[in-house]
């Protein structure tokens, strides 16, 4: 059926600027199509008569007939071997097309006179004004000629005699019509000049509306094909205007990630997905000075081009004044003073902002009338929404004096950042994903490090809406406090348990141990006994499931501490039996080479095993 289908529909993508010409390439692959599927219907026609089923009165009128399939055949298969690109085609298909019909309609003149307007409506479909009056009369011309051939050598047709026949004669026919009319002694010129007066001419007179109608139609067509043009190039530089305020908005948001490598203190990743070509969602993360972090995400009111620049301002706006200098809702509450002055759109925003630092993990924020974040604690291991008394939304009215409120960070904490877009995202049944469906999922997904939480939501999210249309801009922004990172203290790093992490690990531990000014003897012996410990656990501590390991490392004079963390399946290395070396390597039993190696290079190796996490601590003594 596909096939079929294909095959009766002709369909024109227009690629090129100069879609006239495309077009008419495009008709005489048409024109061309149906004279191929008239070429079919003539051989069927041939087979017919030569089973005497059609009956044709002279050697002529077969001659005609197979001159007929060839002037169908051959322009038919020269366009599609040129794929109907050629100048002067149409003329050439055309010719053709004309004189096949006119012979058709000479050779059975009362069953296809109809086909003589199929030329004029084919040609029409060129969109050119002269081309279809051209087409117009040739087939004038050609009407006459094949009707003279008709009265003279084609089929005859009692309807020609009806006229100067007087009624109730009696006709007997012994051998063809033309011999049983003769022997009526009827006058020929009288009969010839009533078939013009009567039969032709009423045809012609159709005809000639039917042209006078395809000539609008090519004339109309071209016109709506130039407006169609210049609206197409309207909606393409609109395009590319939309896209350049894509490209514009998109680079103002931070998209290098890690944001900050240089602060081991933290983690921190966001995404942003506009739900039409531009948005109103932004985020934002910036440092204040060496130790404070300011980080931001809001939510415009209303769609489009709009929403968009006045998110842009927006986001200049908290970014100039917070590093100003001020309070977190000191710096607010200039951006909405200033937003609100002459504000006639009547926009506003819905925002989180908040200062963080990084020494103390103390966070000062403001929540302007936005979501309520949520905040893993790695002492519960669980998230919770932070919910405070919520501001009044920026830009709504002037002089509004926001509330700062304060939440303390502890290393391992994570603060969750969102729009409404996320909680809001719907399925074909109407369902909303909701807050209590995203606080399951960051819970059960909890051991993901920052990047992959987001990935994953984002992936959930889409399986979740399931091909519905998003409505709303998606803005999710997550941040992972690790502590505070020195010479002399903790420095925190979040992996996947993933053997392809296993080179972050390295590069992590490798800085650490250059901050510290560890030798080079003891760095090589570390990074062995690190590489065995982190190799262990994606082997072993999580079955079916991903999850992470977290690495601290401490140092205190020439005490070094590597600390790993997981939330797999409990598992003590120290009990597992040590292998006897003295034994042949063939006569060993398989494993525990790696933690008897980290046992023998490192000065303390100790596990416990809290709040449901394997912690392994090792200790090595440098210089």
């Amino acid at each position: 059926m596909e096939k079929i289908k294909k095959f009766v529909e002709f369909k024109s993508i227009f690629s090129s600027k100069d879609v006239l010409k495309e077009n008419e390439s495009h008709a005489n692959i048409v024109v061309a199509t149906t004279m191929f599927n008239l070429f079919l219907t003539c051989i069927l026609t041939l087979l017919l008569v030569f089973f005497n089923v059609f009956k044709l009165g002279t050697t002529i009128m077969v001659s005609i007939l197979i001159t007929t399939f060839i002037l169908l055949a051959i322009p038919a298969f020269i366009c599609f071997k040129v794929k109907g690109n050629n100048k002067n085609l149409r003329i050439f298909l055309f010719t053709c097309f004309i004189l096949a019909m006119a012979a058709s309609d000479a050779i059975l003149k009362y069953n296809v006179t109809l086909l003589m307007v199929l030329p004029i409506i084919l040609a029409a479909r060129y969109y050119n004004k002269k081309f279809t009056i051209w087409v117009s009369a040739f087939i004038f011309i050609a009407f006459i000629i094949s009707t003279w051939l008709s009265v003279y050598y084609g089929q005859q047709d009692l309807n020609t005699y009806n006229l100067i026949i007087p009624q109730g004669t009696t006709i007997t026919i012994n051998s063809t019509l033309r011999e049983a009319v003769t022997k009526l002694d009827v006058n020929e010129a009288e009969r010839i000049r009533n078939i013009y007066l009567h039969l032709f001419l009423p045809k012609l007179f159709v005809f000639s509306i039917i042209s006078f109608a395809c000539v609008q139609i090519s004339q109309s067509g071209k016109n709506m094909i130039k407006k169609q043009i210049e609206i197409s190039e309207k909606g393409s530089r609109i395009n590319t205007e939309l896209d350049l305020a894509y490209n514009i908005q998109k680079s103002m948001l931070p998209s290098t990630f890690p944001a900050f490598p240089e602060h081991k203190e933290i983690d921190i990743y966001a995404i942003s997905k506009p739900a039409k070509e531009v948005g109103g969602d932004f985020y934002d993360m910036f440092l204040v000075d060496d130790t404070h972090l300011a980080i931001c995400i809001a939510d415009v009111s209303g769609k489009g081009i709009p929403s968009a620049l006045f998110m842009m301002v927006s986001k200049i706006l908290i970014n100039v004044i917070t590093n100003e200098g001020g309070k977190v809702n000191e710096v607010i509450t200039r951006v909405n003073n200033i937003l609100s002055s002459g504000n006639k759109l009547g926009l506003f925003v819905t925002a989180w902002f908040g200062v963080l630092d990084l020494q103390s993990g103390n966070i000062e924020f403001v929540n302007a009338g936005h979501n309520p974040p949520l905040i893993y604690s790695s002492e519960t291991g669980t998230f919770e929404f932070l919910k405070t008394k919520a501001n009044f939304v920026i830009a709504g009215m002037e002089n509004i004096q926001y509330e700062r409120n304060e939440y303390k960070l502890n290393p391992g904490d994570k603060l969750f950042l969102y729009t409404d877009g996320v909680t809001e995202t719907s399925n074909s049944r109407k369902e909303l994903y909701g807050e209590l469906r995203l606080k399951r999922f960051l819970d059960e997904n909890r051991n993901y490090n920052v990047t992959d939480t987001i990935t994953k939501l984002n992936e959930d999210l889409v399986q979740f809406a399931n091909k519905t249309a998003q409505f709303d801009d998606i803005t999710m922004l997550e941040l992972q406090y690790f502590g505070n990172s020195n010479n002399n203290g903790n420095a925190w790093k979040e992996f996947r348990a993933d053997i392809n992490e296993l080179q972050h690990v390295r590069d992590f531990i490798n800085y650490e141990l250059k901050t510290r000014n560890v030798d080079e003897k003891n760095s090589s012996i570390i990074n062995l006994a690190v590489e065995e410990i982190f190799v262990n656990i994606v082997n072993y501590a999580y079955t079916n499931e991903m999850g992470n390991c977290f690495i601290i490392v401490n140092s205190t004079g020439n005490c070094l501490d590597i600390t790993f963390e997981d939330g797999g399946k409990q598992f003590n290395p120290l009990e597992k039996e040590m292998p006897d070396v003295t034994l042949p390597k063939e006569k060993r039993n398989i494993g525990g080479l790696g933690i008897y190696l980290v046992q023998k290079t490192m000065d303390k190796v100790e596990y416990k095993y809290e709040n449901n996490r394997n912690i392994l601590k090792i200790t090595k003594i440098v210089k």
